[in-house]
């Protein structure tokens, strides 16, 4: 099978579990896929024929006015500035590192709880040392205080890896 990236639908409802924050309620009110609140999967979204939400175009979302028989796949620079500043990807980061440190005591433990939750492996040696020499880096300057903190930002820099977002 050749090397795709994961649907919308699949890498949305990927990082809700990942970052413990998937609502998997079945049934209900659909709701609008960019709410801030919005935790359910994405199979529960509103679809508007004549709004359609940025996200979903931005990610190849089918025009819901007409059939196809296959989605277009693109990879525009877009798409890595949503990973790098969207709500959704930073609130996603920020719970993702909370439940790291709630499932483990150390960084070690953690990078490699986080490899198994979102990759289904084990770290390599190689990866938790980057990782380990990353996380136990002095920050620069001061930080303001809606800023990620390293751990945060390590997440977030795992939930946008080709490993997460691509089937191999």
């Amino acid at each position: 099978m050749s090397r795709s990236r994961l649907e919308i639908e699949a890498w949305r409802d990927a990082v809700l579990a990942v970052s413990g924050r998937l609502d998997d309620a079945v049934g209900g009110p659909s709701e609008k896929i960019d709410a801030p609140e919005n935790r359910r999967r994405t199979y529960y979204a509103a679809v508007s024929r004549h709004d359609l939400s940025p996200t979903l175009r931005l990610f190849d979302f089918p025009d819901p006015n007409i059939t196809g028989a296959s989605r277009t796949r693109t990879t525009v620079p877009l798409q890595g500035l949503v990973l790098l500043n969207d709500e959704f990807l930073v609130e996603s980061a920020r719970s993702l590192s909370a439940r790291l440190r709630s499932e483990s005591n150390d960084d070690e433990g953690r990078i490699q709880r986080a490899y198994a939750l979102l990759f289904g492996r084990p770290a390599t040696e190689r990866e938790r040392r980057i990782g380990l020499a990353y996380l136990g880096a002095s920050e620069p300057g001061s930080a303001a205080a809606g800023d990620l903190d390293r751990w945060e930002r390590y997440a977030q820099a795992l939930l946008g890896t080709n490993e997460f977002t691509f089937i191999d």
